[in-house]
């Protein structure tokens, strides 16, 4: 059983968390950058930059979500 003062599991917490952190600041610039595309574009969103930049920005969520989903 662990135990939350056990130095390894708070280790794991802390890289745990920074990687989270690390995740979301990425999504919130990929988020505005993809904002910014689509305002330049006339807010196409079937632009190809825009599609491209909305793709990455999914692959970003889903690896999120699977983290926040780790045991």
């Amino acid at each position: 059983m662990f135990r939350i003062d056990d130095p390894k599991v708070g280790a794991n917490m802390n890289e745990k968390l920074d990687k989270e952190k690390e995740l979301w600041n990425k999504i919130n610039l990929l988020r505005e950058e993809m904002v910014r595309t689509a305002s330049k574009k006339n807010l196409d969103f079937l632009d190809d930059e825009v599609l491209a930049l909305s793709q990455a920005l999914n692959k970003l969520l889903n690896e999120y979500e699977k983290l926040l989903h780790e045991k």
